[in-house]
């Protein structure tokens, strides 16, 4: 059995307000950490402390160390129309002090723009060698089919890659999603393993108080993306059968979780796919990367999983932007 590749999120480094690890020292440490487990891929955006980690992992000499994934997101309708999509990736490439990355993401569909304008870009900045692979994030199925027959028609490159929402308690991308990417080739790499959270010890009621500049932080913006996605009645109930399940068989929730992405869930390790993980401490970062070397759930556990999940599907947030 291949070993699950693991890609560290980076999108909590930075320095501008609203960055939870802002120390270069500590992310070293947590970036260097995860290194000496046998990692080499990294995963950020222009999008990502506003623009603040991207400059950060230059600074720290990341590049030269690993395999840099970066994302140019749409944050306005339009912008992915050809010049403003390839000024906003170059921005990326100054902030890394890089000429080319590894992979690089439309990080999700520009509703206004067409995707043969997108792609004729995309194409462009490929022949000009400033990344080495194409990955998509957020799009839908029927989107992803589309991509892949006009770079298909215009011999362009094509995504091999799909950086998508996918934990045991949100399993919208099995249904279709997952089947039209093994039409394509395409790799999945899962972002939320934890459900921003949620499928941990820390959370256990929506009346909590939740610490200034975390997931679930109503005054910020991430915060406010992620209580939209979870932090609901229906939610809640569907993880407590999870937390009590963890308790008697005393595994730590995020472990679970981690061990049913590994050993449970329909990804493929040999295939390629992968998961990614963020860290906001050393601490956190060492628990979760030892929680891949377990080995599969008992049954209670999964039976408690599985009726989580069919609890929480009618909130279930689409996969697809």
């Amino acid at each position: 059995m291949s070993r699950m590749n693991v890609i560290l999120g980076t999108m909590t480094f930075g320095t501008a307000e609203g960055s939870r690890v802002t120390d270069k020292a500590a992310i070293d440490n947590i970036i260097q950490t995860f290194a000496s487990y046998g990692y080499k891929d990294l995963d950020t955006a222009r999008l990502y402390c506003q623009g603040t980690t991207e400059e950060v992992l230059a600074e720290l000499g990341a590049p030269d160390k690993f395999n840099i994934a970066t994302k140019v997101y749409p944050t306005q309708p339009g912008d992915h129309e050809p010049e403003k999509l390839k000024a906003t990736f170059k921005k990326s490439l100054e902030a890394l002090k890089v000429d080319s990355v590894d992979l690089f993401y439309l990080h999700a569909p520009d509703h206004k723009t067409s995707f043969e304008q997108t792609l004729g870009a995309v194409q462009e900045l490929y022949e000009n060698g400033h990344f080495k692979r194409l990955g998509i994030s957020n799009f839908a199925a029927w989107q992803v089919s589309a991509v892949c027959e006009i770079a298909a028609k215009n011999n362009w490159i094509r995504p091999t890659v799909y950086q998508g929402m996918y934990n045991a308690i949100t399993r919208d991308v099995e249904h279709e999603l997952f089947t039209c990417l093994k039409h394509y080739g395409i790799k999945f790499y899962a972002y939320n393993p934890l459900a921003g959270g949620l499928l941990s010890p820390k959370y256990s009621s929506m009346a909590q108080s939740v610490e200034s500049g975390s997931r679930f932080d109503p005054n910020a913006n991430t915060g406010k993306m992620y209580r939209d996605r979870y932090w609901n009645q229906t939610y809640f109930s569907a993880i407590n059968a999870v937390h009590e399940a963890a308790k008697q068989h005393d595994i730590n929730t995020a472990d679970l979780a981690l061990r049913w992405m590994v050993h449970h869930s329909k990804l493929n390790a040999e295939g390629g796919d992968s998961v990614i993980i963020g860290a906001s401490s050393i601490e956190q970062l060492i628990q979760n990367l030892e929680a891949f070397k377990q080995g599969p759930l008992p049954e209670p556990i999964l039976d408690a999983l599985d009726a989580a999940w069919e609890k929480a599907i009618v909130k279930c947030p689409p996969y697809f932007r």
